[in-house]
């Protein structure tokens, strides 16, 4: 069984211009949350990308956005910058950093948790209704205590939505 493919029912409504291209995790995703918490929501999934995916009341998926993940911009930072190494996320403490390494740490990690909460700040006043902030993927952990905009951290959110997909079509 491959979500997204003709025949396989995802348990939800899809509201945007081309439904054929939301991803099938973020479509997973959006089952198990609407699931688990009921809406709307806003799903955040710390992957290859990190993407914010606004689910309704009723569970129907109304769209999101798309950002580079935090370790593609990491590679892309040492790839693309003669004197910066490739350094690991963490939260260094501090914003202001005092060595190179550290001054990127600041970078990657405060600058991903102002990108969490400025979208979802953007993504609740245009959706119109409060949202509750669900997270997953494998870096979730690392922002989930730099926040108090996530209300719920569900690592393996995506695996509980195909379970869920898989006994809807079986």
């Amino acid at each position: 069984m491959v979500v997204g493919e003709e025949g396989i029912d995802p348990g939800l409504v899809v509201h945007v211009d081309r439904p054929e291209e939301v991803g099938a995790d973020r479509l997973v995703n959006a089952v198990a949350a609407h699931k688990l918490f009921k809406g709307p929501l806003i799903v955040i999934d710390f992957g290859t990308a990190t993407t914010f995916d606004v689910i309704d009341a009723k569970g129907a998926y109304c769209g999101g956005a798309i950002a580079p993940g935090i370790n593609l911009s990491l590679e892309a930072l040492h790839l693309t910058a003669a004197k910066l190494p490739r350094v690991a996320i963490r939260n260094p403490g501090n914003v202001i950093g005092k060595t190179t390494v550290s001054a990127m740490q600041s970078g990657i990690y405060w600058g991903y948790v102002a990108l969490i909460e400025g979208m979802i700040a953007r993504l609740t006043q245009e959706f119109g209704e409060p949202t509750t902030v669900v997270a997953t993927g494998g870096l979730a952990p690392l922002f989930n205590d730099a926040t108090d905009k996530i209300a719920h951290l569900v690592p393996d959110l995506t695996l509980q939505g195909l379970l869920l997909i898989h006994r809807l079509n079986a």
